[in-house]
C-alpha cells in the first residue's frame, strides 16, 4: 500500500501511519517510532571525561555546542559542517598549551624552570665563549674563543723532541736511522757501522726506515733482480698522510715500514733512486726456520 507522505513537509514534520510514526530531516522520511523498535545511528548519550554525561531526553533532542573563553564555533549547513576555532592570543591563565620546554636540565646543574608562560630562557657566554644569534635562522651558534689546544701532533706539551706521528705509526721489530755519506753510501748508525752495511730482518715481521735524515736521496726497496719490489710497503709522512706500495718508494723523509711477508726469503736490497753507489744488501731469514 502506498503512503501519502506530506507533499511540503519542513524539517522536524512527522507522519504517522498505522503503528508506525515518520520524521523528516530535510531530504528524506525516517521512521521514528514503530510496533517494531528501529535503531538508528546516533548516540544516544555523550562523555567527556570529568564531566556530566549528555542525554538525549527524546528523540528530537538538541545538542547545544557552547563557544568559552577563546573559542569560536561556526556552522555551515551546506557542507554539514562545524568548525571551532582558538581566538585567544596567549598570556594569563587558561592559555594553550604551547610547543614549549617548561625546564631545562643540565647535569650536575639547578634546574632552569618557567615561572609563567611567557618567561625566557636567557643564555650567558662563560670564559673563552661567544654566543650569536640569527632570529632569520633561528638559530644559537655557540663559540669557544679559547686558544689552547693543538692542531698538529708535534704541536703537544708531552711529546718528545722530535718524535712525529710518522715514527708511531705502528710497531716494528727494529727501527732504523737512515742517513747518508755524501753520495756514495747509506748509514745506519742506530744500529750498524760502516757504509751501506747488510742489513738483517725477519720474514713475517716488519722493519721501519727513518728517512728524516736522508733528504736528497730517495730510498727504494728492491727484489733480489734489483727490480722495486712493492709488496708490504707503508710510507708514513710527518704530517700523517700515508702512501702504500709503489707510491711508498722513492721518498726522503718520515718513515718506510716494510711488511715484509712471511713466505721471502734471500737477499733483498735497498738502493738510492738518485745515487748509484748508494746501495746494499737485505738479507732476510725465514721465520719459519727460526
Amino acid at each position: 500500500m502506498a503512503l501519502n507522505f506530506p507533499a511540503s513537509p519542513t524539517n522536524g514534520d512527522t507522519f504517522t501511519d498505522g503503528t508506525t510514526t515518520w520524521q523528516w530531516d530535510g531530504t528524506v522520511w525516517n521512521i521514528v517510532s514503530s510496533t517494531s523498535p528501529v535503531i538508528s545511528n546516533n548516540f544516544n548519550t555523550i562523555s567527556v571525561s570529568g564531566q556530566d554525561d549528555i542525554v538525549a531526553d527524546t528523540t528530537n533532542d538538541t545538542l547545544n555546542l557552547v563557544a568559552g573563553a577563546n573559542i569560536t564555533i561556526a556552522t555551515n549547513n551546506v557542507s554539514d559542517s562545524l568548525t571551532i576555532s582558538a581566538t585567544g592570543g596567549g598570556g594569563g591563565g587558561g592559555e594553550a598549551n604551547q610547543n614549549a620546554f617548561s625546564n631545562v636540565a643540565v647535569s650536575g646543574q639547578d634546574l632552569v624552570a618557567a615561572d609563567i608562560s611567557t618567561d625566557t630562557l636567557n643564555l650567558v657566554a662563560g670564559t673563552n665563549i661567544t654566543i650569536t644569534t640569527d632570529a632569520g635562522t633561528d638559530s644559537v651558534t655557540i663559540n669557544s674563543t679559547a686558544s689552547g689546544g693543538s692542531s698538529a701532533f708535534t704541536s703537544l706539551t708531552d711529546v718528545p723532541a722530535g718524535l712525529t706521528v710518522a715514527q708511531i705509526y705502528e710497531p716494528a721489530i727494529a727501527m732504523l736511522r737512515v742517513d747518508n755519506s755524501g753520495t756514495s753510501a747509506y748509514l745506519f748508525s742506530s744500529h750498524y757501522s760502516g757504509n751501506n752495511p747488510t742489513l738483517y730482518a725477519i720474514s713475517g715481521t716488519t722493519i721501519a726506515f727513518d728517512l728524516t735524515s736522508a733528504s736528497g736521496h730517495p730510498f727504494e726497496i728492491q727484489d733480489p733482480t734489483s727490480t722495486p719490489y712493492n709488496t708490504g710497503l707503508v710510507h708514513v709522512a710527518t704530517d700523517g698522510t700515508v702512501s702504500t706500495e709503489g707510491a711508498a718508494q722513492g721518498k726522503d723523509s718520515g718513515v718506510l715500514y716494510w711488511r715484509i711477508p712471511s713466505n721471502i726469503s734471500g737477499n733483498y736490497r735497498y738502493q738510492c733512486q738518485s745515487h748509484i753507489a748508494m746501495v746494499g744488501a737485505i738479507s732476510i731469514k725465514n721465520i719459519s726456520l727460526i
